[in-house]
């Protein structure tokens, strides 16, 4: 159906950092991804990357993914508004996650979860200097079953779910089909977040470190490096980058086949939390205290402190060549800064109930694309998509419970 919106217009320098080389297999050129169902007559593009049932169209098919408190999952197209469920509520609905083509629904009875598998058939393929976007059809590619709590970490064209008893599950977007009922399984002692990368897994451990493993879940002689209470980890143009209490650390991979490991430590004293940022982009923030905001530039390795007269209290990096950086502050106004904090444009306070207290803002997500800001607001039940370059909020969708915000396509 279409969903009710209405329309209005509201007016370096990088430390010194040692590398960790490990060995490992050499990468292909260019990642493929498909839809996993091909039917016989499956489109291919001319560079010969599988869209399996789906079609290659012009510009990525974005999609909102909203949740809400029941565990109902909604797809909303950012094109033609219209809104889809694509998973329905259930009591026993645990978390929601998503790697921006897969979402994935927990569900808990006792110490048993589930994670259901779906998989919107939306996504976009980085190719050298292009992409290529597909649009399918939506549906459930099936479940992964574990112990304990489940956590859900994308990496490139890939996620890895990791149950708190330890087995971790990856899932390839283009063997999706052929490995989800038989998922090959590792299990690491991990504390945190677990990356796919390079032939290997990345996990935050209970020592304060990431450690490296490989597929066969074998630790990495020497592959491990301080980096306590890892939160967060994300996939950047440059490489993977978990947060760290003292900065963050970077994975990349070198010619050779090589992976390196470098900290990227911030100023003594200074913390960035929940480090975010536009997938297979360079740059990713996070809020700095009531300071500001930290932007990172990944391909510098050198942190910015983006100072605010008024506490920020979320932080996305843009990743375009202004290296600008979207962020919602404590007025409950979202403001795009430049490179060196100054304000660019700034709305008028959207979110003045719920920034009022920590049990409103909790559930407040900020999202952004190349284009344009979604900042959900469950209190009033609206997701605001506001245009990062002048400040309009060119939409408002209503009649939503956005317990959850993500992004698909």
């Amino acid at each position: 159906m279409d969903s009710p919106s209405s329309r209005r217009r509201d007016g370096r320098t990088a430390a010194p950092l040692a590398a960790l080389a490990l060995a490992l297999l050499a990468l292909p050129a260019c990642t493929a991804s498909s839809t996993p169902d091909a039917a016989p007559t499956s489109a291919s593009d001319d560079h010969g990357i599988p869209a399996g049932a789906a079609a290659e169209v012009a510009s990525p098919a974005r999609a909102l993914i909203v949740a809400d408190a029941e565990g109902e999952v909604v797809m909303l197209d950012l094109d033609s508004e219209e809104r889809s469920v694509i998973s329905p509520a259930a009591s026993d609905v645990e978390r929601i996650d998503a790697d921006g083509r897969l979402v994935f629904v927990t569900h808990r009875d006792g110490d048993r979860v589930r994670v259901d598998v779906i998989d919107t058939a939306r996504w976009t393929v980085p190719h050298g200097d292009h992409t290529h976007s597909f649009l399918g059809e939506p549906q459930l590619r099936g479940s992964v079953d574990g112990t304990g709590e489940a956590r859900v970490t994308a990496g490139a064209q890939r996620a890895t779910v990791h149950f708190s008893s330890g087995e971790v599950v990856e899932l390839p977007h283009d063997d999706l089909a052929e490995v989800l009922d038989d998922a090959p399984r590792v299990t690491i002692a991990a504390d945190g977040p677990v990356v796919s990368f390079a032939s290997h897994l990345l996990a935050a451990t209970a020592e304060g470190t990431v450690a490296v493993f490989d597929a066969d879940g074998a630790p990495v002689a020497g592959g491990a490096i301080p980096c306590a209470a890892a939160a967060d980890a994300d996939l950047t143009r440059v490489g993977v980058v978990f947060a760290c209490t003292e900065g963050a650390v970077l994975f990349t991979r070198e010619v050779g086949g090589t992976i390196a490991a470098e900290p990227l430590p911030l100023p003594a004293g200074a913390a960035a939390t929940d480090l975010s940022g536009r997938a297979d982009r360079p740059d990713l923030a996070g809020v700095a205290g009531d300071q500001g905001a930290w932007l990172l530039d990944v391909r510098t390795r050198q942190w910015t402190l983006l100072s605010s007269d008024v506490p920020l209290l979320r932080a996305v990096a843009v990743g375009d060549d202004d290296s600008r950086t979207v962020a919602l502050d404590a007025e409950g106004r979202v403001r795009v800064l430049a490179a060196d904090g100054t304000v660019l444009v700034r709305t008028e306070p959207l979110l003045a109930a719920s920034v009022a207290g920590p049990a409103l803002l909790a559930p407040v997500q900020l999202v952004v694309d190349a284009e344009h800001a979604y900042l959900s607001d469950p209190a009033a039940g609206v997701v605001h998509e506001i245009d990062h370059t002048d400040g309009i909020v060119t939409r408002t969708f209503a009649d939503l419970d956005p317990r959850f915000l993500s992004q698909v396509g």
